[in-house]
């Protein structure tokens, strides 16, 4: 046994664990021939439609029974995977490469890394971490047309931590339920796969420790943090006693919060704080009820745009739509409208390159621009409104003027709706509060819509100037900053003077230190991620 190692990543996935360490380096995965003979091009081109289709049927079977066992957001993942096995441009390109006589594993492996490398280049962190997700694709597709994979993490059958470079979905299925104590992945961020699928599958995980895991491979066992972010090689007794028995309390504590799930919050002195979810997909609606959420705050739409050859029909969205509004019944559901800049291609949508999209061309700058994107979306909203209580809410405004033009699109589809003979109901509408502009002219706003809601992660780093994505700044990524509070005051202030409620969707709205700060304020709903609920909760009651 080693000296203890400290390895310093991102928090994935919260819990401790302690355990043997099992390490995951698969071979690279290499074609076993480069070239085919003349006369075998349609033989060939049938050999990899055939392995497409067996890999899109254990992604689907996959999908299914993630769904049936309640994990959507999971799902998701899989059902992504197979459209992006069916995809008719990969399709073309393999088969292309099979008409000059290059081989179909070699080709689709090609391929695949040439498509990765343009999600890579992405300056949006979700985006960039797609990229894996194509190169597990085409992976299975080669794995398939050679033979199929070797069995690897599926062949687990003792409790372990399992130390990877990375892990793509399709690794992280193939673990038996209850062998996976802990991940310590080198590569990812918290909107890597392997980190929602840690989530939702309740693994403690630390992703993007970088090229330090490997000093850990030779380690017995490794101790995980996945609420602060670190893990430690080899460690000592003392260390694996405090995880222990950290362990041990988090336990005692999730037992102890579960009377909170059911419950209404409320103040010590009455008042009732709505605590809601923020979502990103349709799949992660009824995990988000069994926490205890009282409806959704901020329900993401990029979902249904994102890894895709083209966009999403109304129809399309009208059914996710529906299915969110239908499991929470009367509860409230805000849905975000599509927010998505230069740094996400949109098919068919002609998009200008940005040196800094985050400042650029997006949000309802981009859906005002561009009514054919912006209005599909509308309508669906409103038809799915009448199953259920939906609200609609606009990202990134900074005047009054964004507003308005986004309101008289809205009523525009109504009229068409109504024109139709289709039914449709109507929706509550707000604003998102992210960008400074938005706080300081919140009285002028105020009075165009029915409720704020204060992005949190947004407003911290535009207001102090300090990019979220970057670890030196970490110490400016705080919503308790006092720039940021008297944002948020100023928010509240204007809010109440026009009679309209206001909520937080951002990282702080599920932070202990900062749940008094936000209430006492005026904040009447707090929406956050589905785990954080009952500590939300718990703490209200308190407050």
């Amino acid at each position: 046994m080693g000296a203890p190692l400290k390895l310093t990543g991102v928090a994935a996935s919260e819990g401790v664990a302690v355990g043997p360490a099992f390490v995951h380096a698969p071979r690279e995965l290499r074609p076993e021939r480069e070239s085919i003979p003349k006369g075998t091009v349609e033989e060939e081109i049938g050999r990899f439609r055939g392995a497409v289709e067996a890999v899109v049927r254990t992604l689907t079977q996959t999908a299914e029974e993630m769904r049936a066992s309640g994990s959507g957001s999971e799902a998701e993942i899989f059902e992504a995977h197979a459209e992006m096995a069916e995809d008719p441009e990969l399709h073309s390109e393999v088969e292309e490469r099979v008409g000059d006589l290059t081989s179909p594993e070699a080709a689709v492996l090609a391929v695949g890394e040439e498509f990765a490398a343009l999600f890579a280049e992405a300056d949006d962190e979700y985006l960039a971490a797609r990229a894996d997700d194509v190169r597990d694709v085409s992976s299975q597709i080669a794995a398939e047309l050679m033979g199929g994979r070797a069995a690897g993490l599926a062949a687990l059958e003792e409790p372990c931590v399992v130390l990877a470079r990375n892990l793509a979905p399709s690794d992280t299925a193939r673990i038996p339920r209850g062998v996976a104590l802990g991940f310590v992945v080198a590569e990812g961020s918290r909107t890597s796969h392997v980190s929602i699928m840690a989530r939702s599958m309740g693994i403690p995980a630390v992703v993007g420790v970088g090229t330090a895991l490997e000093g850990a491979f030779g380690a017995n066992v490794v101790a995980v943090d996945g609420t602060e972010g670190y893990a430690v090689a080899d460690p000592d007794e003392a260390t694996v006693t405090a995880f222990e028995e950290r362990r041990k309390g988090a336990a005692a504590e999730a037992t102890a919060l579960e009377e909170y799930k059911g419950i209404e919050a409320r103040t010590g002195d009455g008042r009732r704080i709505e605590v809601s979810a923020n979502i990103g997909s349709a799949g992660e609606a009824d995990g988000a009820i069994s926490w205890g959420a009282e409806g959704v705050g901020l329900f993401r739409t990029e979902f249904l745009f994102m890894e895709r050859p083209e966009l999403p029909t109304e129809e399309e969205q009208y059914a996710a739509y529906r299915g969110v509004a239908e499991a929470f019944g009367n509860r409230p559901v805000i849905v975000r409208t599509l927010d998505v800049g230069g740094d996400k291609d949109l098919p068919g949508v002609s998009q200008p390159e940005e040196e800094n999209p985050f400042l650029g061309w997006r949000g309802i700058r981009m859906c005002l621009d561009v009514p054919e994107l912006f209005k599909p979306q509308l309508r669906a909203i409103l038809r799915a409104a009448r199953h259920g209580n939906l609200k609609v809410m606009f990202p990134m405004v900074v005047e009054v003027g964004e507003v308005r033009a986004a309101k008289a699109l809205l009523d525009e589809c109504r009229g068409e709706l109504e024109g139709e003979g289709t039914p449709f109901g109507e929706v509550e509408v707000g604003v998102m509060v992210e960008t400074p502009a938005a706080a300081i002219c919140a009285a002028s706003l105020a009075p165009e819509v029915s409720f704020f809601s204060v992005g949190t992660n947004d407003l911290v780093q535009y207001t102090l100037a300090a990019d979220r994505g970057n670890e030196r700044l970490t110490r400016l990524q705080s919503a308790d900053h006092p720039a940021v509070l008297a944002l948020i005051e100023r928010t509240c202030e204007a809010a109440r003077a026009a009679g309209i409620w206001v909520g937080v969707c951002g990282e702080a709205a599920g932070e202990p230190a900062m749940i008094p700060k936000l209430i006492a304020m005026g904040v009447t709903e707090l929406s956050m991620s589905a785990p954080s609920i009952p500590r939300a909760k718990k703490i209200i009651s308190e407050t």
